[in-house]
């Protein structure tokens, strides 16, 4: 019973932040993959809020639905995002890369997945899904430094409907208005600008 709970108090987390109507930073044609297994991000809403960096992942989905399998296991790699972030917004620093990469010049990279924890029967729990954030800095070569990391247990990260929202401090991720986020799907990278 407490399995098939569990799903639903995640789902049910508290918005982060009051959107209204601003726009999508990021809207993207969510590309089919085959088998339609891993949820896919449709649109990124961000904002700077209290010292904070606000992300809202809308995906193709709702979140938990995407997290566990048939038969409600978790699975590992079904939800998965990768945020690249240029802070200054000028693309002579951070990563390297030719001219007409979206990447250049990104100093921060977030990920957002999903690690499936196996039931364990002596301590009497079940089989869940634990989503997990995480930011590392980059060099120009791409190598990455991680600085920050949470999971889904913190107030600063919650899933409702189709939604996942996250709250990333700015002494983590020094963004500002103008700052470049560029989304990496697959083989595809969209890009978009935090407003003021």
């Amino acid at each position: 019973m407490l399995f098939l709970a569990l799903p639903l108090l995640v789902a049910s987390g508290r918005p982060l932040f009051y959107w209204g109507a601003r726009a999508a930073v990021i809207v993207a044609d969510a590309p089919a993959v085959p088998g339609g297994v891993a949820a896919q991000v449709t649109e990124v809403h961000a904002a700077l809020d209290k010292g904070d960096l606000v992300l809202r992942f809308t995906f193709d989905r709702e979140v938990t639905s995407a997290m566990y399998g048939e038969g409600g296991a978790p699975v590992s790699g079904r939800l998965r995002v990768v945020l690249y972030i240029d802070t200054d917004a000028d693309r002579t620093t951070g990563l390297s890369g030719a001219s007409g990469d979206l990447l250049r010049g990104a100093d921060h990279r977030l990920e957002i997945g999903v690690v499936a924890v196996g039931k364990d029967d002596e301590e009497n729990l079940p089989a869940e899904a634990l989503v997990i954030a995480s930011v590392a800095s980059l060099s120009p070569e791409g190598r990455r430094h991680g600085i920050w990391k949470i999971d889904d247990s913190s107030p600063l990260l919650s899933i409702h409907g189709e939604w996942l929202e996250l709250r990333v401090p700015l002494d983590k991720v020094p963004a500002r208005s103008g700052s470049r986020l560029i989304l990496a799907m697959g083989d595809k990278a969209y890009d978009g600008r935090l407003k003021p």
